[in-house]
């Protein structure tokens, strides 16, 4: 019972590294369709959860090679196993590079067009590292048939080929996300990068809408025109209102209510 406790808490806390790194992919994935894409780091939340569960699979990782020690003496002779501790000791120190380095860098607001060379290495090495360890460790967790038969230098062959293959994706990823979108324009690039934002936004891509903006020159222009017509006009004196036109009074007419009497008695 206590082993497989051990055993499903090392695969919660797999399945929410996971859950995070592919849902920060994603976000970037939504965006190529976008002009000169920004990468912004992953909020502070992300990242917490990603250090939470790195640090649960070290409690229950360690927790599980204890037990299996208590039942075999060989329990780590198993060249998958040590595969995987090594990669996950590889996976730690990456994971400093990115919070120390590379999501620093990132928090400058520097779109991809504008990156130098060590923007790119800085940031696509470590972030290509940690996409593939992630993976491929939690692939040598679920990899049975591999304990005790596949040799360490076929697991490491394996690890090395399939790190070029992601490594290879994330740079094609940034250099889609740092092109220039020209509506007029629709070859293999723009086709390719409507198609990993559509995947990125889960099947809504949404297609850049080329607004006319006028030169900056003219926007200026435009700009002080309108200050100046507005400090003009709050600068004038108020305008003195007519004074009110004088209501004329009805005339009183006296009504003689006597007059016929007096005559009568008169006649």
């Amino acid at each position: 019972m206590l082993y497989m406790l051990l055993v499903f808490g090392h695969l919660l806390a797999a399945s929410m590294a996971l859950g995070a790194i592919v849902a920060t992919d994603l976000r970037l994935l939504s965006k190529l369709s976008q002009d000169k894409v920004r990468i912004a780091p992953p909020n502070p939340f992300v990242a917490r959860i990603v250090m939470l569960a790195l640090l649960l699979l070290y409690l229950t990782g360690g927790a599980i090679i204890w037990h299996g020690l208590g039942e075999r003496a060989d329990y780590l002779d198993n060249p998958k196993l040590q595969a995987k501790i090594g990669l996950v000791v590889l996976l730690t120190l990456n994971a400093f590079v990115l919070h120390y380095v590379t999501f620093p860098r990132l928090a400058r607001g520097r779109r991809v067009p504008r990156w130098h060379l060590a923007d790119w290495i800085v940031v696509a090495v470590p972030v290509a590292t940690s996409n593939f360890l992630w993976m491929f460790i939690a692939f040598l967790g679920v990899a049975r048939p591999w304990n005790y038969s596949m040799p360490m230098r076929d697991i490491l062959e394996i690890a090395a080929a399939l790190y070029l293959v992601v490594q290879l994706g994330v740079f094609t990823i940034l250099a889609m996300a740092g092109r220039n979108v020209r509506p007029d324009q629709r070859g293999w690039a723009d086709r390719l990068a409507r198609s990993l934002a559509a995947v990125g936004s889960l099947g809504r891509s949404e297609v850049p809408v080329d607004t006319p903006r006028p030169p900056a020159r003219r926007r200026r222009s435009a700009d002080e025109a309108a200050n100046a017509s507005q400090s003009a006009a709050t600068s004038l004196p108020p305008a003195s209102e007519p004074p009110p036109l004088p209501v004329p009074r009805p005339a009183l007419r006296l009504v003689d209510t006597q007059g016929p009497a007096r005559r009568r008695s008169a006649r």
